[in-house]
């Protein structure tokens, strides 16, 4: 059995110390370079556009809006925590491209968005994109808000939107003409098309090998690597399409952040070993998803995201909390130093994304391209780690068998060396000249009984088993001695002793 084991496991090591690492890194180079490629092209096709804000503190009527005085931008595009409803006024300076230009705002959480048109002194509504507008209502089949603009003529440059932020008000617009936008959107599909496509394979992967060898380890990597892929799937849109117009979509994201939290928790505490080291501290830990919970609770009831922000800041506080603990175990744990590599970009990304994000400290839109990048090399040091783990606990146990099998034979023998204690019977244990084959412990014990005169009935008293049980075992031992009945066994006794 440990043979076949063994067997496995070297597939398993070699599989991810070279197959995997090899396809994933690869994959990164393609990625990054398509990604970057892409990015420069929208970078290098934009439109250049002015952009001013303003918030709605009370219900404005679209010819009031108007009457308002409208504010600089934040360089960061967001507005944090401070969620509702907000008018911007996007004006787009002419350039030698000003028909069918495409506005898109690449950030997950946007409610609905009304454009209009400035005409005059009124604004003329064009059209609404958005989460809750139905996908045959949209004016663009995209999973982000867009919509067409030009500047053909006078007026026709100046826009007002009317944006809903049911979360955390960002608002990372970009405008580029239709052929970039048309590239755009194809070279994103198949990018993500790559990226998950990996992740499942890796993710699958960690399944299959935790139904092979039974290792919770690999059960609680596999769910945080789906709740993490989940994470991702919401931030880059992908899950937009599937729940356009259903509210749920945005409790579902914070149901995905609590699993995520949990899944980290059960896995890095394992994968440390923790709840033997610090079991009363490790305890503490279980604290963060029920303090996550009661504020995403109270966000739920409030409707103010401030209590969203709370939650996701003492949530992700768990990451650099575990990860320190990788640190300080480095040179105890042979595992951590994988445990403090793979969580090497993690960690420092994901407490600036949560953290500054909600805060609106950095500009931030669906594309997450470093973020997704830190998560590959996640996947690839712990997918390897976790198969070292599993390859060095089974060469531990193999050794710790081998050294109690020696300090077995090395207590037989120093008792067997130890004439006057030595019980005789003990010798039919192991292989020896009187029995074909070695006795069991039991089988031992009915002999000891068989040679003192004992009955069945007796026997049976004496050891708690059954009338049926004791001929069983006499007649193995019958077999293994090469005899036929009672006296035979005493004289096979008398035997051992002279």
């Amino acid at each position: 059995m440990r043979f076949f084991l063994a067997k496995k496991i070297s597939f398993a090591t070699l599989l991810f110390r070279i197959v995997l690492p090899f396809f994933i890194f690869s994959s990164i180079c393609f990625t990054f370079s398509q990604e970057i490629r892409s990015q420069n092209a929208v970078k290098s096709n934009s439109t250049i556009f002015s952009l001013s804000y303003l918030q709605e503190d009370k219900k404005l009527l679209k010819e009031e809006v108007l009457l308002n005085e409208f504010r600089s931008m934040p360089e960061t595009g967001s507005f944090g925590i401070n969620n509702g409803i907000y008018w911007f006024k996007l004006i787009i300076n002419k350039t030698k491209e000003t028909h069918n230009l495409i506005t898109y705002i690449p950030t997950h959480n946007i409610d609905a968005i009304d454009v209009y048109q400035l005409n005059g002194a009124s604004l003329n509504y064009i059209s609404s994109t958005g989460n809750s507008i139905a996908r045959d209502k949209l004016p663009i089949d995209f999973k982000f808000p867009a919509f067409k603009v030009n500047a053909n003529e006078v007026n026709d440059n100046i826009y007002f939107l009317k944006v809903n932020f049911p979360k955390e008000a960002n608002f990372p617009i970009k405008i580029i003409n239709e052929k970039v936008f048309l590239n755009y959107v194809l070279d994103k599909k198949a990018i993500n098309s790559f990226y998950y496509g990996t992740c499942m394979i890796i993710i699958l992967l960690n399944l299959f090998f935790f139904i092979k060898f039974r290792e919770s380890t690999y059960l609680y990597y596999f769910f945080l690597l789906a709740s993490l892929m989940m994470i991702f799937l919401f931030y880059d849109g992908s899950l937009i399409q599937l729940f356009r117009g259903n509210e749920f979509y945005y409790k579902l994201e914070l149901l995905v952040h609590i699993s995520t939290l949990i899944w980290f928790l059960l896995f890095s505490i394992k994968f440390l070993n923790l709840e033997k080291r610090i079991l009363h501290f490790t305890n503490y830990f279980y604290l963060f998803p029920f303090l996550v919970l009661f504020f995403y609770i109270r966000f739920l009831y409030t409707n103010n995201y401030t209590f969203i922000a709370i939650a996701d800041t003492i949530g992700i506080s768990a990451f650099p909390v575990l990860w320190l603990f990788g640190i300080h175990y480095l040179k105890i744990i042979p595992a951590a130093k994988f445990y403090v590599l793979g969580y090497l970009l993690m960690v420092p990304l994901a407490v600036f994304f949560i953290i500054c994000y909600p805060f609106g400290l950095w500009k931030v839109d669906g594309d997450m391209l470093i973020v997704k990048i830190a998560g590959w090399l996640d996947i690839i040091v712990f997918t390897y780690a976790i198969s070292y783990r599993m390859k060095t606990k089974i060469i531990n146990g193999d050794l710790s068998i081998k050294q109690l099998k020696e300090a077995i034979e090395s207590t037989q023998l120093k008792l067997l060396q130890k004439s006057e204690i030595v019980n005789p019977y003990l010798v039919f244990l192991e292989e020896n000249t009187i029995s074909t084959q070695p006795l069991s412990l039991r089988e031992v014990d009915v002999l000891k009984y068989l040679n003192e005169g004992s009955s069945n009935k007796e026997i049976s008293e004496k050891l708690f088993i059954s009338s049926n049980t004791v001929k069983t075992h006499i007649r193995n031992i019958y077999t293994k001695l090469n005899i036929n009945n009672r006296l035979d066994v005493k004289a096979k006794i008398k035997h051992l002793n002279t």
